[in-house]
């Protein structure tokens, strides 16, 4: 081959590889094409890509012998089986073979026959050869750097040919021109493995950085530690089931590697905004509770309250002994013990309806009310009712342990999630992270928040968090103000929100017929909550013909 024609087979190949370069996912698959095109431009009979490892090793990745019929790693379904060669020995240089020293010194190594050559070790190639009954004569060893300058691997293409006068092929020594030539192949091959690295690295980088910021969100609660690390779980379980099905509304829907990946991310970054909420806000065990519960505060003034009856039942009996009115003295005991009945029966009503476990009826908020009007006691000579209006406040919330401004500054999380999300430059491939992590809170009627969005403006990935966060949140066992719900107790509420169009009904009924919630109970919490229960029982249900 004259030199125009290798310089313009070179340029081709060159061209071939730049532009796969820039769309070759897979670099095991490219780097074997650079192996291919260096050794074609060469004529070389095999050759060999070898990568650093973390144990300062270095791997085979791709081997290509054409004498031999060979070709392991790679694109091919054949293992490499050549142990990995250490880059030293007993903290030295390992000289015993051409790669480690090519990759230690960050040198190309161009010899003629490997046998004849000193100073160098050809000990490892005698080896191999022993073991593949193959002749290694001429070699090529480039090293491959990184941006940084640092090696991270070689190319190495053994046995250049050459036809004879008579038509026979004869191994010839790497030409200056040829080394040249392949070594603007080496390059791209360091770019392209560059370039996973770095992109690996990034991706590696966001997804500890999004597992971090839920762990800090979940250490900040003892009571909802857990949730960030469970929602993403759910939330990949109830994707797949959806994936899979082939009924209904959503048979079309598939879920493409790079849509899971995101909804993983999504996953982990959900409640991100938690980072900004008070502790004492997201770890309100009960309705009392700010910094600490009231409810010991409350107990106090209900001792109080006892002490002053006492007192007052005291001054009474005195003034009716000193007159001499002896029954007058009975009756007192007698309204005294009943006075302290009633206030202990107050004192223990209080506390349940502190736990906030129970839906508070209008008959429980006039008790309360009651316990206000009931009983006035002295602090510092001060005369004031046993409960703050701050106290009957938050003692009347109907359900769990929030009042309204409490739940508006959890809801704002939302708000701060969607600022992180939202600054956050993600690269094209994440771009759907913030559109599925801000959907749990929405609802299929728009009245959800933080968008409002209408089920119609959701994906279904977004879709679908809101049934994973959701459950999550019923079937957990370490929140302090309820106790583990069993399924059917989970499915039911789920399937109310349903009917209400506050959840989808498609993907609810995805989860609940495909069983996702076995798999996630019996993984994540208590498989004693796996009741019995008819299955068409469970509101909200679709059935698909």
């Amino acid at each position: 081959m004259n030199k125009k024609v290798l310089d313009e087979t070179v340029f081709q190949h060159l061209l071939k590889i730049s532009i796969e370069l820039s769309s070759e996912e897979n670099t095991e698959v490219l780097m074997e094409k650079i192996l291919i095109a260096a050794m074609t431009i060469s004529n070389a009979d095999a050759g060999s890509i070898y990568m650093v490892n973390e144990s300062k090793e270095i791997e085979f990745r791709t081997i290509i012998n054409t004498s031999l019929n060979m070709h392991l790693g790679g694109s091919s379904d054949k293992p490499i089986t050549f142990p990995s060669i250490p880059l030293y020995i007993d903290n030295e240089p390992n000289k015993s073979a051409m790669v480690t020293h090519a990759v230690n010194s960050g040198k190309v190594i161009n010899i003629k026959d490997v046998y004849d050559e000193l100073p160098y070790d050809i000990s490892a190639a005698r080896r191999i050869d022993k073991d593949t009954g193959y002749r290694t004569q001429s070699m090529l060893t480039f090293p491959l750097k990184d941006h940084i300058g640092d090696t991270i691997g070689a190319i190495q293409i053994i046995n250049a040919q050459q036809e004879t006068p008579e038509g026979k092929l004869e191994t010839v020594e790497f030409s200056a021109d040829v080394e040249a030539q392949i070594l603007a192949f080496a390059s791209l091959g360091a770019i392209a493995l560059t370039n996973k690295a770095l992109i690996s690295n990034m991706e590696l980088l966001f997804e500890s950085f999004a597992k971090t910021i839920a762990a800090v969100i979940d250490e900040k609660s003892p009571h909802t530690g857990g949730h960030c690390k469970r929602v993403p779980e759910l939330t990949l379980l109830i994707a797949d089931a959806v994936h899979a099905e082939n009924k209904g509304p959503l048979a079309d829907f598939v879920l493409t590697p790079q849509e899971r990946h995101q909804l993983n991310i999504a996953g982990w970054l959900h409640d991100c905004g938690k980072i900004a909420t008070p502790d004492h806000i997201i770890d309100k065990s009960t309705k009392l509770e700010t910094i600490f519960d009231r409810i010991n505060y409350i107990d106090t003034k209900f001792e109080i309250a006892s002490r002053d009856i006492d007192l007052q039942h005291q001054e009474k009996v005195i003034t009716a002994l000193k007159v001499g009115k002896t029954i007058e003295v009975s009756q007192l005991e007698r309204m005294c013990t009943v006075k302290h009945k009633q206030l202990n029966l107050d004192k223990a009503f209080i506390q349940k309806v502190n736990i906030g476990g129970e839906f508070l009826s209008e008959e429980q908020e006039s008790q309360i009310k009651d316990v206000l009007t009931r009983y006035s006691i002295k602090i510092n000579g001060v005369t004031q009712p046993l409960l703050t209006e701050d106290e009957i406040q938050n003692l009347s919330i109907k359900r769990g342990t929030l009042n309204n401004e409490e739940r508006l500054i959890i809801q704002h999380h939302m708000v701060v999630t969607s600022n992180i999300l939202e600054a956050l430059p993600f690269p094209k491939h994440l771009t759907n992270v913030t559109e599925y992590a801000l959907g749990h809170h929405e609802t299929m009627d728009g009245k959800g928040y933080p968008k409002g969005l209408t089920k119609e403006q959701m994906s279904v990935p977004s879709r679908l968090m809101a049934v994973a966060d959701i459950f999550e949140a019923l079937s957990a066992s370490d929140r302090p103000y309820k106790k583990a719900k069993p399924v059917s107790e989970c499915l039911t509420i789920m399937g109310n929100l349903v009917k209400r169009n506050h959840l989808d009904a498609d993907i609810f009924t995805i989860f609940v017929r495909s069983k996702v919630y076995e798999q996630y109970i019996n993984k994540f919490a208590n498989s004693e909550q796996l009741d019995d229960f008819d299955l068409e029982s469970i509101p909200g249900l679709i059935t698909y013909t």
